[in-house]
Protein backbone atom coordinates (compact mmCIF):
# COMPACT_ATOMS: atom_id res chain seq x y z
CA UNK A 1 0.00 0.00 0.00
CA UNK A 2 -1.09 2.53 -0.52
CA UNK A 3 -2.92 2.02 -3.39
CA UNK A 4 -5.60 4.95 -4.83
CA UNK A 5 -9.46 4.06 -3.21
CA UNK A 6 -12.62 4.77 -5.20
CA UNK A 7 -15.88 5.16 -3.65
CA UNK A 8 -19.06 4.23 -5.48
CA UNK A 9 -21.70 6.85 -5.14
CA UNK A 10 -23.75 6.49 -8.57
CA UNK A 11 -26.52 4.38 -7.29
CA UNK A 12 -30.33 5.38 -7.19
CA UNK A 13 -30.47 4.92 -3.30
CA UNK A 14 -33.63 3.58 -4.03
CA UNK A 15 -33.84 1.61 -0.86
CA UNK A 16 -32.65 4.72 1.33
CA UNK A 17 -35.39 7.02 -0.32
CA UNK A 18 -32.67 9.75 -0.86
CA UNK A 19 -29.13 10.20 -1.95
CA UNK A 20 -27.50 8.12 0.90
CA UNK A 21 -24.20 9.61 0.26
CA UNK A 22 -25.29 12.62 1.73
CA UNK A 23 -26.85 11.45 4.46
CA UNK A 24 -25.38 12.29 7.29
CA UNK A 25 -23.82 10.16 10.47
CA UNK A 26 -22.61 12.15 13.76
CA UNK A 27 -23.30 14.84 11.55
CA UNK A 28 -21.12 14.41 8.44
CA UNK A 29 -22.12 12.79 5.33
CA UNK A 30 -21.52 9.56 4.72
CA UNK A 31 -19.02 9.66 1.91
CA UNK A 32 -17.55 12.65 3.36
CA UNK A 33 -16.60 10.03 6.32
CA UNK A 34 -15.65 7.44 4.00
CA UNK A 35 -13.22 9.83 2.05
CA UNK A 36 -11.74 10.92 5.37
CA UNK A 37 -11.23 7.40 6.70
CA UNK A 38 -9.68 6.36 3.64
CA UNK A 39 -7.81 9.22 3.30
CA UNK A 40 -5.20 7.86 6.34
CA UNK A 41 -4.11 5.19 4.18
CA UNK A 42 -4.50 5.51 0.37
CA UNK A 43 -2.59 7.41 -2.18
CA UNK A 44 -5.64 9.47 -3.50
CA UNK A 45 -9.73 9.20 -2.97
CA UNK A 46 -11.66 9.46 -5.89
CA UNK A 47 -15.93 9.26 -5.88
CA UNK A 48 -17.58 7.22 -9.06
CA UNK A 49 -21.02 8.81 -9.59
CA UNK A 50 -23.96 9.43 -11.94
CA UNK A 51 -21.86 12.90 -13.05
CA UNK A 52 -18.34 14.45 -12.60
CA UNK A 53 -17.77 16.94 -10.08
CA UNK A 54 -21.02 15.70 -7.85
CA UNK A 55 -19.40 15.70 -4.63
CA UNK A 56 -16.57 18.14 -5.11
CA UNK A 57 -18.76 20.97 -2.72
CA UNK A 58 -17.33 18.21 -0.40
CA UNK A 59 -13.87 18.36 -1.18
CA UNK A 60 -14.08 15.12 -3.09
CA UNK A 61 -13.22 14.84 -6.97
CA UNK A 62 -15.70 12.32 -9.04
CA UNK A 63 -15.61 11.08 -12.18
CA UNK A 64 -18.83 10.01 -14.06
CA UNK A 65 -19.61 6.56 -14.27
CA UNK A 66 -18.36 5.31 -18.30
CA UNK A 67 -21.49 3.26 -18.70
CA UNK A 68 -24.39 4.40 -16.19
CA UNK A 69 -27.28 2.11 -14.79
CA UNK A 70 -24.17 -0.86 -14.47
CA UNK A 71 -24.33 -0.68 -11.10
CA UNK A 72 -21.01 -1.46 -8.54
CA UNK A 73 -19.83 -3.63 -11.44
CA UNK A 74 -19.71 -0.74 -13.28
CA UNK A 75 -18.32 1.60 -10.71
CA UNK A 76 -15.75 -0.14 -10.74
CA UNK A 77 -15.40 -0.94 -14.12
CA UNK A 78 -14.94 2.97 -14.55
CA UNK A 79 -12.41 3.21 -11.59
CA UNK A 80 -9.78 0.72 -13.21
CA UNK A 81 -10.37 2.55 -16.33
CA UNK A 82 -9.47 5.51 -14.53
CA UNK A 83 -6.49 4.24 -12.60
CA UNK A 84 -3.10 4.64 -14.37
CA UNK A 85 -1.43 1.72 -11.40
CA UNK A 86 -2.86 -1.93 -11.24
CA UNK A 87 -4.67 -2.30 -7.96
CA UNK A 88 -7.53 0.17 -5.92
CA UNK A 89 -9.42 0.12 -3.00
CA UNK A 90 -13.12 0.11 -3.89
CA UNK A 91 -15.23 1.15 -1.21
CA UNK A 92 -19.18 2.31 -1.02
CA UNK A 93 -20.32 5.60 -0.24
CA UNK A 94 -23.19 4.15 2.10
CA UNK A 95 -20.13 2.49 4.59
CA UNK A 96 -20.69 3.43 8.07
CA UNK A 97 -16.49 2.68 8.75
CA UNK A 98 -13.56 1.70 7.18
CA UNK A 99 -10.30 1.27 9.09
CA UNK A 100 -6.84 1.56 8.37
CA UNK A 101 -6.07 -2.02 9.96
CA UNK A 102 -8.70 -3.37 7.60
CA UNK A 103 -6.96 -2.31 4.72
CA UNK A 104 -3.95 -3.37 6.00
CA UNK A 105 -5.69 -7.20 6.49
CA UNK A 106 -6.88 -7.22 2.42
CA UNK A 107 -3.31 -6.19 1.40
CA UNK A 108 -1.39 -8.45 3.37
CA UNK A 109 -3.58 -11.39 1.91
CA UNK A 110 -2.48 -9.98 -1.69
CA UNK A 111 -1.55 -13.18 -3.65
CA UNK A 112 0.00 -13.67 -7.50
CA UNK A 113 -2.74 -15.01 -9.80
CA UNK A 114 -5.90 -13.36 -7.28
CA UNK A 115 -7.17 -9.95 -8.91
CA UNK A 116 -9.28 -9.46 -5.81
CA UNK A 117 -9.17 -9.66 -2.03
CA UNK A 118 -12.37 -8.99 0.10
CA UNK A 119 -14.03 -9.98 2.99
CA UNK A 120 -16.23 -13.24 3.28
CA UNK A 121 -19.01 -13.43 5.94
CA UNK A 122 -18.17 -15.57 8.79
CA UNK A 123 -20.14 -18.61 7.31
CA UNK A 124 -18.24 -17.88 4.23
CA UNK A 125 -21.46 -17.50 2.09
CA UNK A 126 -21.10 -14.64 1.18
CA UNK A 127 -18.65 -11.70 0.10
CA UNK A 128 -18.60 -8.12 1.77
CA UNK A 129 -16.88 -6.66 -1.17
CA UNK A 130 -16.30 -3.25 0.64
CA UNK A 131 -14.16 -2.31 1.28
CA UNK A 132 -11.78 -4.29 -0.94
CA UNK A 133 -8.87 -4.37 -3.43
CA UNK A 134 -9.34 -4.76 -6.83
CA UNK A 135 -6.52 -5.14 -9.78
CA UNK A 136 -6.95 -4.23 -13.26
CA UNK A 137 -6.82 -8.30 -14.67
CA UNK A 138 -10.62 -8.45 -13.38
CA UNK A 139 -11.69 -5.71 -16.63
CA UNK A 140 -12.50 -8.49 -19.30
CA UNK A 141 -14.39 -10.34 -17.00
CA UNK A 142 -16.09 -7.23 -16.35
CA UNK A 143 -16.36 -6.04 -20.28
CA UNK A 144 -17.38 -9.60 -20.97
CA UNK A 145 -20.61 -8.75 -19.87
CA UNK A 146 -20.61 -9.78 -15.70
CA UNK A 147 -22.86 -7.62 -13.78
CA UNK A 148 -23.10 -8.76 -10.33
CA UNK A 149 -19.97 -8.15 -7.23
CA UNK A 150 -20.36 -11.55 -6.47
CA UNK A 151 -20.39 -13.84 -8.93
CA UNK A 152 -17.50 -11.59 -10.39
CA UNK A 153 -15.71 -12.39 -7.41
CA UNK A 154 -16.52 -15.79 -7.23
CA UNK A 155 -15.41 -16.42 -10.89
CA UNK A 156 -12.28 -13.97 -10.29
CA UNK A 157 -10.86 -16.89 -7.50
CA UNK A 158 -10.58 -13.92 -5.24
CA UNK A 159 -8.91 -14.29 -2.31
CA UNK A 160 -11.26 -14.61 0.57
CA UNK A 161 -10.22 -12.70 4.11
CA UNK A 162 -12.44 -13.64 7.04
CA UNK A 163 -14.06 -10.31 8.48
CA UNK A 164 -12.59 -9.08 11.35
CA UNK A 165 -13.17 -9.28 14.94
CA UNK A 166 -14.30 -6.07 15.02
CA UNK A 167 -16.61 -5.41 12.18
CA UNK A 168 -19.57 -3.59 12.62
CA UNK A 169 -22.90 -4.90 13.14
CA UNK A 170 -24.44 -2.40 10.29
CA UNK A 171 -21.45 -2.24 7.81
CA UNK A 172 -23.42 -0.28 5.20
CA UNK A 173 -26.16 2.08 5.82
CA UNK A 174 -28.20 0.51 2.88
CA UNK A 175 -31.80 2.20 4.11
CA UNK A 176 -32.89 5.11 6.47
CA UNK A 177 -33.19 2.55 9.61
CA UNK A 178 -30.07 1.13 9.00
CA UNK A 179 -28.87 4.62 9.45
CA UNK A 180 -29.85 4.64 12.61
CA UNK A 181 -28.83 2.05 13.92
CA UNK A 182 -25.35 2.97 12.65
CA UNK A 183 -25.92 5.87 14.86
CA UNK A 184 -26.81 3.99 17.83
CA UNK A 185 -23.96 1.90 17.27
CA UNK A 186 -21.22 4.69 17.64
CA UNK A 187 -21.07 7.11 20.71
CA UNK A 188 -18.52 9.19 18.47
CA UNK A 189 -17.04 9.20 15.45
CA UNK A 190 -14.32 6.48 15.62
CA UNK A 191 -10.90 7.91 15.76
CA UNK A 192 -7.74 5.40 14.99
CA UNK A 193 -7.73 1.85 13.55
Amino acid sequence: MPHPAYILAGGRSRRFGSDKAIAELHGQPLIARVADQLRRTAASVTAVADRPGRYAHLGIDTIADIEPGRGPVGGLQTALRHNAGDWLILAACDLVEVRPAWLAMLDRARRAGAPAVAFRDRGGERWQPFPGLYHRDLLPLIEAGETRVQRLLDNARATAVPLPGDWPVVAQANTLDDLARAARGFAEPPEGP
